[in-house]
């Protein structure tokens, strides 16, 4: 964070302008935060970020970019970006976007996904996508997904945070009648969902 957004947060109400700096001072010497100066806007003018020290990475502006381009695709996809994914998301070319990803991998996690992970993630995205509508329109119960507890919830989330994601279905709920082109890019292909309706039971015949 920027000093000068500490300071108005503080600043008078929680404490004065030199307990303010003391404080940071003393963090700073048993090396509890970093401090780093850097111009504003490419002007003349310097100022003062304070970072903890496993969160430096971010005050380099391309690598925060990265960082937030991984979250906001792990989010949708399910899974960790590509390194194609990740320069498509923050325009970059993709030697840079791979040099930063591998740069701050170690502190958020992110690894180049293989084909067996990304497959079975665009079949979990595609299932709780589905899920999803069915919980909008009330007939949810109609399908199996006591075995898929995570499904459920992924779809809650999804229903929440990505509703212009959702696919149009049939009018059973069983098939997808449309995807979105925006949900495509995600998804890849046109997903088929899994046929999850209860087994139906035998008729009984009396002797």
């Amino acid at each position: 964070m920027q000093r000068q957004q500490i300071i108005k947060q503080l600043c008078p109400v929680v404490m004065s302008l030199k307990k303010l700096q003391e404080t940071l001072n003393e963090l700073e010497d048993f090396d509890k935060i970093k401090a780093i100066s850097k111009r504003i806007g490419g002007s003349r003018r310097w100022s003062t970020w304070y970072a903890l020290p496993g969160d430096i990475y971010l005050l380099d502006m391309d690598a925060g970019m990265v960082v937030g381009a991984i979250k906001r695709l792990w989010d949708v996809l399910l899974r960790p970006p590509t390194v194609q994914e990740i320069a498509t998301e923050t325009c970059m070319i993709p030697q840079d976007a791979e040099r930063l990803a591998y740069k701050i991998a170690a502190q958020i996690g992110w690894f180049p996904p293989n084909l067996e992970l990304m497959k079975d993630a665009t079949e979990k995205l595609g299932e709780v996508l589905v899920c999803a509508v069915r919980i909008r329109d009330g007939n949810v119960s109609k399908f199996n997904y006591k075995r898929d507890p995570e499904t459920l919830q992924e779809a809650e989330r999804f229903l929440k945070n990505h509703p212009e994601m959702l696919p149009k279905l049939s009018e059973d709920g069983r098939d997808v009648f449309f995807w979105p082109n925006e949900t495509l890019k995600y998804l890849g292909i046109y997903y088929k969902p899994k046929d999850r309706r209860f087994p139906s039971r035998p008729i009984a015949r009396s002797c």
